[in-house]
């Protein structure tokens, strides 16, 4: 209970509620539970190292959570913590060590036949893929992320798998059609704020490069 207390409070970008519950969910784990349950503590405190900005602090979380779930048999938690690294890394701007964390993170996935967590990893694996250049791969993943996001009708995967494709228009150099499925995507009300700040970067660097009026008419 204080772990999901804490994840909303997260997506409410409430930080100071969310590690007041985080922290007290991993002492009760570390003192009373075993290893799925300090997992999923340690996995809730790497998601609020992101979105306070300490990336590398977040990686070392996500994985030392992921040792504790494959340790324990699970590999859709091993997986889950692994797509979470893959964000962290992308964020650092290791697009190597994102890569490598998303392959792990679907691989994960994909054992448990965990469809949310697939279309998760699918999203990271574009990101990471189009940051390396490779964007007949990024797309091809993207693309797979936002069907099956469609299928499932999870909306926060479809908008998270959108501005992977802005982000991949930009580096293709569309930075017009990128400002304008970004700006649609993170100004969106159901994006989580902790898929958000993956792509912003890359929208805030538009709004300083773009002439004004085609940023006008990219928003309209």
């Amino acid at each position: 209970s204080l772990s999901w207390l804490g994840f909303v409070r997260l997506l409410l970008d409430d930080l100071g509620g969310a590690r007041e519950a985080f922290e007290e969910c991993h002492a009760v784990s570390a003192e009373l539970g075993g290893p799925l349950m300090r997992g999923f503590a340690l996995s809730k405190l790497g998601l609020l190292a992101d979105a306070e900005g300490d990336y590398a602090k977040a990686i070392d979380l996500h994985l030392e959570a992921s040792d504790l779930f494959a340790g324990a048999g699970d590999q859709a938690g091993a997986g889950y913590t692994q797509s979470r690294a893959s964000m962290s890394a992308f964020c650092l701007g290791d697009y190597e060590q994102a890569m490598r964390h998303a392959l792990a993170g679907y691989e994960g996935f994909e054992s448990a036949n965990h469809r949310w967590g697939m279309t998760a990893a699918l999203c990271r694996l574009g990101f990471a893929a189009g940051a390396l250049d490779r964007f007949d791969e990024a797309r091809e993943h993207l693309c797979r992320a936002l069907e099956l996001a469609r299928e499932m009708q999870a909306t926060s995967l479809l908008l998270h798998a959108l501005s992977g494709v802005g982000v991949l228009l930009a580096r293709e150099g569309a930075d017009r059609r990128a400002a304008e499925v970004l700006l649609f995507s993170l100004g969106h009300e159901t994006m989580p704020a902790m898929n958000r700040q993956v792509a912003q970067p890359t929208f805030d660097r538009l709004e300083t490069e773009l002439d004004p009026a085609e940023l006008a008419a990219a928003r309209e």
